[in-house]
């Protein structure tokens, strides 16, 4: 067999940070921006925690939940007919979407699961924004105990936002994603605005030369773009807000109150961990994949670990009942060959897929980090992925058919 070239070792994850010390052409570094180079990323995604400063949050001192196996869902025979009638076989989709690793929860069994790449059951990956459905959640507990209100205004909790586009909307506005506001979002542009924001997220290096600035630095001098509530409309920085929000209502930092109302219920094998804003403050985190599936299972099983009623009923309900579907469709911008989400709707930091005959939550975030909750068949399905383009929108047209795939294989063959 002949040796493999050097374009086709860059391809394998495993190829980067190996060796003592490695190479220089294998050395990945958070600084001048290489992590986030593709295929570096794909190394870098499961190992964040070696670049970057980071904040974990507690998995607490019990004892971590088994996952007990069930019958084996056989994926590897099958085909994906993507939305564009494109035919593929199961692992040219895994790897066409850049998977890094998938499992699938059926009535609380594990029935798939598989690694790839950089990533093992026993490292955390990066969330990407997948996280807000964590502050989502959260922000929903708050407003259940009494200490944060859906109705109020955003400045009542933070002044320092009263020149900003959240000077005149509400906690729930912002929760569901449907503030207006002047900021233009394109990962694929480099003077987009969102590069700024990545930055001050910790993100992506701060330029040279510059002062490095935080969230907290940045989000008041965001302007409004006119009237809010009347179209869903994405926008990075509103997560942010209402991690700040969340913060100042239960008073305690976002890792603590993770672990708190999560983590430490949910029986997770691991810490999770968060990185950081140059003042310290959580932006994005990473978890296992099966700490990922717990969460799900969680929300699945309507707040509930055994008898323990964690995450209160209310919560679940408000979050499960979904969000405007006329708003949301409103708020789509369609982008060139990619597939408009129909009949969907967003809630509480949560994607929410209204289908036929029942309502699946979903938490995604950049470069095709997926939870998906299916509470109608009992499945729930985690997916970490180090896609080259970073918007998940752009896997659509192959993710939503796997996932229809797993939920038609599931119900036939596990029955």
């Amino acid at each position: 067999m002949a040796n493999p070239t050097l374009e086709e070792l860059t391809q394998d994850p495993n190829y980067w940070m190996q060796g003592f010390p490695p190479t220089k052409e294998q050395i990945v570094r958070f600084n001048d921006g290489s992590y986030y180079d593709w295929p570096k990323l794909r190394w870098s995604f499961s190992n964040i925690q070696q670049l970057v400063p980071t904040k974990s949050f507690s998995r607490g001192p019990e004892s971590a939940r088994e996952l007990k196996h069930g019958p084996t869902l056989d994926l590897e025979n099958t085909t994906v007919t993507t939305t564009f009638g494109e035919t593929l076989t199961w692992q040219d989709a895994l790897s066409s979407t850049c998977t890094d690793s998938i499992a699938v929860l059926h009535a609380g069994k594990l029935v798939h699961e598989a690694y790839f790449g950089a990533s093992s059951p026993s490292k955390p990956h990066i969330l990407q924004s997948a996280n807000k459905s964590f502050v989502g959640t959260i922000a929903e507990c708050l407003i259940d105990e009494g200490k944060l209100c859906e109705h109020a205004p955003v400045t009542e909790l933070i002044p320092e936002l009263a020149q900003s586009a959240w000077a005149d909307a509400t906690v729930r506005q912002v929760m569901d994603m449907q503030i207006n506001m002047a900021f233009h979002e394109d990962y694929t542009d480099p003077k987009s605005e969102i590069w700024r924001f990545l930055r001050a997220m910790g993100m992506a290096p701060h330029k040279s030369g510059t002062t490095p600035e935080s969230i907290a630095d940045v989000l008041p001098n965001i302007q409004s773009g006119g009237v809010h509530g009347e179209v869903f409309a994405y926008r990075e920085p509103n997560i942010f807000v209402l991690g700040w929000l969340v913060r100042r209502a239960g008073n305690k930092d976002l890792a603590t109150q993770v672990s708190e109302k999560i983590w430490q219920n949910i029986g997770a094998e691991r810490d999770g961990y968060y990185m950081l804003d140059d003042a310290g403050s959580e932006t994005t985190c990473s978890t296992t994949l099966r700490d990922l599936l717990r969460f799900g299972e969680l929300m699945r099983l309507q707040g509930k670990v055994g008898d323990k009623q964690v995450i209160p009923k209310r919560v679940i309900d408000s979050i499960f009942a979904g969000g405007d579907l006329a708003k949301f469709a409103r708020g789509q911008t369609p982008i060139p060959k990619v597939p408009t989400l129909k009949n969907w709707s967003y809630r509480s930091q949560w994607w929410i897929r209204h289908l036929q005959d029942r309502i699946c939550p979903v938490a995604r975030g950049a470069h095709g980090q997926v939870l998906y909750i299916d509470p109608a068949n009992e499945l729930v399905i985690a997916r970490f992925g180090s896609n080259k383009q970073s918007p998940s929108s752009a896997l659509d047209h192959i993710m939503w058919p796997m996932v229809d795939l797993i939920t038609e294989r599931v119900l036939t063959v596990q029955g």
